[in-house]
């Protein structure tokens, strides 16, 4: 007999066996995605099959993570709650974002330090610390193909927005009625469709932030974080199915052959792939799937996915010539950039943010009601990045 959701959660004592291998098989693979885009082969991606990797990736690690903050949320009051977001999110920000500004900056400049660190890029790049994202630095990476010094923090401020909706839904009490919450979800879908499919009936002043807060690349990872603690909340009836597996890698196959990149801004096509998405994310996050022993020692996604950009650039900086080789170059990217943030998100984890998580031992909530484990578990529900949490 088909065992639900719930049920095999219970069966691991609330971790799911295959969460470790998704995040860090998907903080991988976008890492691979971008290894392509900032090599200037953007129509490779965007215009062949390999369009889906965007469309796809930070959705499911968004996913994962309302899957995995939905049990806290319904645990922790709100302050310890987003006391335990802050922790296990800023402070390696902060840590990209100084190493980026204050060493990697002035190293890569291709301006006099004088202009550099009294340029006002170079002071507004540190309000990325707080959401409000900055991607160039005076001089740096001036002959690259993209002059962002991580264009990954876009993600950012999306994540911010959906510890935002967790807020409001733990306020109101939403994130424990599951038919509220499903009524919610729902009724962010509809508007969507409605801005999308009759714009004419918004003023047009409130337009253009519509279709950013309804239609735009950031509100479809939105859906996604809401679909992921709809799927948890609805656990006990939701099958743990392969069949249903199948059919939902089938909807994805059928969606990478009849659409193209404009599906990500798009919100009719969401309500039957999204949730596909979400369906193959919790799926495999509940198997039992292999991982190497290594990945098991700390959670290093969140570090790869934080870190790999400004070392791709690097890399693309330092040896144009090899890494702007059409396709290949980006192939050879990869190969050296994805150990470079692998190296540095392991330092991340094992000398910043399991340290840091630890300080929730002061705090009266997790390590009180489960006692603390160690400092992976500490990470399990960790994002994205993206966006991407732990309980």
């Amino acid at each position: 007999m088909t065992k639900s959701f719930g049920e095999v959660l219970d069966k691991y004592r609330g971790i799911g066996p295959g969460f470790d291998f998704l995040r860090i098989g998907l903080a991988f693979s976008i890492v691979l995605t971008h290894s392509f885009l900032l090599t200037d082969n953007n129509d490779f991606i965007r215009g062949s099959v390999f369009w889906f990797t965007e469309y796809a990736l930070v959705p499911m690690f968004f996913a994962l993570s309302g899957f995995l903050i939905a049990g806290s949320a319904q645990r922790l009051s709100l302050r310890n709650f987003l006391i335990n977001r802050g922790l296990r999110i800023v402070p390696a920000l902060a840590v990209d974002i100084v190493v980026c500004s204050l060493i990697i900056g002035p190293i890569i400049t291709v301006v006099y330090h004088s202009e550099y660190f009294t340029d006002q890029r170079f002071f507004k790049y540190f309000l990325n610390i707080v959401g409000w994202i900055h991607y160039e630095l005076p001089g740096v990476f001036q002959d690259n193909p993209s002059q962002r010094v991580n264009g990954a923090l876009w993600t950012v401020p999306w994540e911010i927005f959906c510890y935002i909706i967790m807020s409001f839904l733990m306020i109101t009490a939403i994130v424990k009625t599951r038919y509220k919450l499903l009524a919610v979800t729902i009724a962010y879908i509809v508007i969507g469709l409605i801005v999308q499919k009759m714009p004419y009936l918004l003023p047009g002043s409130i337009k253009p932030i519509a279709r950013f807060l309804f239609m735009s690349r950031g509100s479809q990872l939105i859906t996604a974080f809401m679909m992921g603690i709809v799927a948890f909340q609805f656990r006990a009836v939701i099958p743990h199915s392969r069949w249903i597996f199948g059919a939902a890698c089938l909807v994805c196959i059928v969606a990478i052959l009849t659409l193209d990149s404009r599906a990500t801004e798009s919100v009719l096509n969401r309500p039957l792939v999204i949730t596909s998405l979400v369906y193959i994310t919790v799926f495999v996050g509940l198997s039992e799937v292999p991982i190497p022993a290594f990945f098991r020692k700390g959670d290093y996604s969140y570090g790869v996915y934080l870190y790999h950009d400004p070392f791709l650039q690097i890399w693309i900086s330092s040896f144009p010539s090899v890494f702007l080789y059409p396709k290949y170059g980006a192939l050879a990217l990869y190969l050296v950039g994805l150990p470079s943030a692998l190296a540095v998100a392991v330092l991340s984890w094992h000398f910043i943010e399991k340290p840091i998580l630890g300080l929730r031992k002061k705090f009266s909530f997790i390590a009180q009601v489960r006692g603390v484990e160690d400092g992976n578990q500490a990470g399990r529900e960790s994002h994205v990045r993206p966006v991407a949490v732990k309980s």
